[in-house]
């Protein structure tokens, strides 16, 4: 199998309700390789919304950009993996020596589903799970925060989960815009009675994502701008 990326539902969450889901067709081309999601993120993103009044028309846009093959679904059986690393990766941290759960099954899949498919690279817009893998510490410190208590690591569990994700890529709704607004294809948004309306349509798109659930800081949003109208300068 070529290269690939696995997505999580949350982006793809994040681009259908900014009506953004039509740029995964472009991106894919330039990336040359898969798109992914697995059939746990399929059943949150479309088959249960087809069911109720809310956000059916983001689970038809995405149901749209499977039947086009922008989106493959991947097939395998990997239960008992998922089942094996979900147990680890909840008995990491420990408040009160009681396990906190931090990673829930879909979540495992798109990992576990990424290694199976001979891939480092996944979307995952959720905080918890890319600093799982970027920087796992900083979880136990946004832990002891949140609960106002000494929270305990089993290190030997967390050796376990770098060992088998540490060189995972993580990337989010906001890199994939990005490169989005890089190759032109967001340039119909430049509107001339608008001033600075480069610099506004990226703020704008990138503010879009955070507030459908994309975990990106204020100051991320604001150094992404200025980094971008320096390329553009």
């Amino acid at each position: 199998m070529g290269d690939s990326i696995i997505f999580d539902s949350g982006p793809l969450i994040s681009l259908s309700t900014n009506n953004l889901l039509w740029v995964l067709g472009h991106l894919k081309e330039k990336f040359e390789g898969e798109f992914f999601i697995t059939n746990a993120v399929k059943r949150e993103c479309v088959n249960r919304p087809l069911e109720t009044k809310k956000f059916k028309f983001e689970a038809l846009q995405l149901l749209r950009q499977i039947e086009k093959e922008n989106l493959k679904i991947y097939n395998g059986d990997f239960h008992d993996e998922i089942l094996k690393y979900l147990d680890i990766v909840n008995n990491v941290f420990f408040g009160h020596d009681n396990p906190i759960k931090i990673v829930h099954y879909a979540e495992m899949e798109v990992l576990i589903a990424a290694l199976k498919a001979g891939s480092n690279k996944v979307v995952i817009d959720e905080r918890t799970t890319r600093l799982l893998i970027e920087n796992p510490m900083k979880i136990k410190d946004r832990l002891e925060k949140k609960l106002h208590t000494k929270i305990d690591v089993d290190k030997n569990n967390l050796d376990i989960l770098k060992k088998k994700f540490g060189n995972m890529k993580v990337l989010r709704s906001t890199e994939l815009v990005i490169i989005a607004y890089e190759i032109g294809l967001l340039n119909e948004y430049v509107i001339k009675e608008v001033k600075n309306s480069r610099e506004e349509l990226l703020e704008g798109v990138l503010w879009g994502l955070k507030l459908k659930g994309c975990s990106i800081r204020e100051d991320e949003i604001s150094e992404m701008v200025k980094i971008e109208k320096k390329i553009k300068t």
